[in-house]
């Protein structure tokens, strides 16, 4: 193989119209189901899937495996698939599927696709608010077709989300959280609680939040969503079991604030 050819292979643009392809049209899979997405599967105590979670993601693995087979895909519902050392797709179907079960627009589907454990491409597509953002690696963040960067702010004007309460109902756990909640609420400018990473890491990397906060996030949760923020301006850290993400001057603040879990 050539070197152009392999510089051709690894870069993302090389990908993007697929996987903005295989976004649209999950999309519109999903989109008439919001608030009735068919039989729901208990995963946990407290957290479920949907059988639109499951439609999707099975079209999006066979569109995938048909183009790629030789690729790895690690998706949430059905875990690995492949043992790829080089390229690995990493899929959540419905991010926010109780919003999305509960008829609320903050959900969303979220693609990454990864080089030697680097995302090289991410689209995140927010079907109920016409929305999809997309990123390559070294060439910026965009939402529909428009490039979009992070607010510049202090962390005392900063929007910021918490990602959520434990869904094993882990009361110390929660416990925790609530110190981290108490601890931010007098230093930023306000909270929420979104529901969705795909729909906060997106809103992140277009300035409608600054920052955001989760314990031991789901890789499928952020892939896509980490290369927006980076490529939107911003970055993440991880400290004592929390991950956030925002610019580098709030991510550090927000950190001495958080408690030890």
């Amino acid at each position: 193989m050539s070197n152009e050819r392999v510089t051709q292979v690894i870069n993302g643009d090389h990908y993007l119209p697929f996987m903005l392809e295989l976004a649209a049209e999950s999309g519109k899979m999903i989109l008439p189901y919001a608030g009735n997405a068919g039989e729901a599967t208990q995963k946990s105590k407290a957290d479920f899937v949907t059988e639109m979670d499951l439609k999707v993601e099975k079209y999006i693995i066979n569109q995938i495996l048909q183009r790629y087979p030789e690729h790895r895909i690690f998706s949430e519902e059905i875990g690995v698939l492949g043992d790829s050392k080089e390229y690995e797709w990493v899929i959540d179907p419905i991010d926010g599927t109780i919003n999305y079960s509960m008829g609320l627009p903050l959900y969303g589907i979220s693609i990454a696709l990864c080089y030697q454990d680097e995302c090289i491409a991410g689209v995140i597509a927010l079907p109920a608010l016409a929305e999809t953002f997309w990123a390559v690696k070294g060439k910026g963040t965009f939402m529909n077709g428009k490039k979009v960067t992070m607010r510049q702010c202090e962390l005392s004007e900063a929007y910021v989300s918490f990602g959520d309460f434990s869904k094993e109902g882990n009361r110390q756990s929660n416990a925790h959280r609530l110190a981290a909640f108490g601890n931010l609420v007098n230093e930023v400018y306000r909270i929420r609680m979104v529901g969705s990473a795909a729909v906060t890491m997106s809103y992140i990397a277009a300035g409608r939040l600054d920052a955001a906060v989760y314990v031991k996030p789901n890789r499928y949760d952020v892939a896509a969503g980490e290369l927006l923020v980076s490529e939107a301006g911003g970055t993440w850290m991880k400290s004592e079991g929390y991950t956030i993400y925002g610019k580098e001057h709030i991510a550090k603040e927000l950190i001495e604030l958080l408690p030890v879990l």
